[in-house]
């Protein structure tokens, strides 16, 4: 029986809670946890070297309301880079391949993109944001079945790295 997996009832915004990342200090593995799904207690802490960030400290660009006159923050949340979206650190689990790079917020992350690109037959429910989930925005290289082992012996390595 061929190996069926659903890779489109979750999207990236999922997997956003732990992410891991290179410190800027010492270059091990840090952690940026994002707690309530609020930016502002986003913090990044690295138990190697103490160090620690906050994303409220983050200098934000800003700009004013030419209607109101109150001054905004641009907020610069990047999602779906080989960087973590709010402190931009490059991200712990990221390997290069002959075609791109491999990457994962975390190994939770890791694991899903194992499932969905080692399946046979990957199925669709029609959900409301299926064309937002994780199985709909891997790139094609990434899912194609001629690069299936390349991609799936990378994430083994990278599911090796502690």
């Amino acid at each position: 029986m061929k190996k069926r997996f659903n890779a489109y009832d979750k999207t990236t915004d999922e997997f956003l809670d732990n992410i891991l990342v290179v410190c800027p200090n010492c270059g091990n593995k840090a952690i940026v946890r994002l707690k309530n799904t609020h930016e502002k207690d986003t913090k990044m802490s690295c138990t190697f070297c103490g160090a620690n960030k906050y994303y409220v400290d983050v200098p934000k660009e800003k700009y004013v309301s030419e209607r109101s006159g109150l001054v905004h923050e641009i907020e610069d949340v990047i999602l779906g880079k080989n960087i973590d979206p709010y402190f931009h650190l490059p991200l712990w689990l990221q390997k290069e391949t002959s075609k791109g790079i491999v990457w994962a917020y975390n190994y939770e992350h890791l694991e899903y993109m194992e499932n969905h690109i080692g399946a046979e037959l990957r199925y669709r429910d029609a959900t409301h944001n299926h064309f937002r989930s994780l199985g709909a925005i891997l790139p094609k290289w990434m899912t194609a079945q001629k690069n299936r082992k390349e991609v799936l012996n990378t994430i083994k390595m990278l599911k090796q790295k502690k």
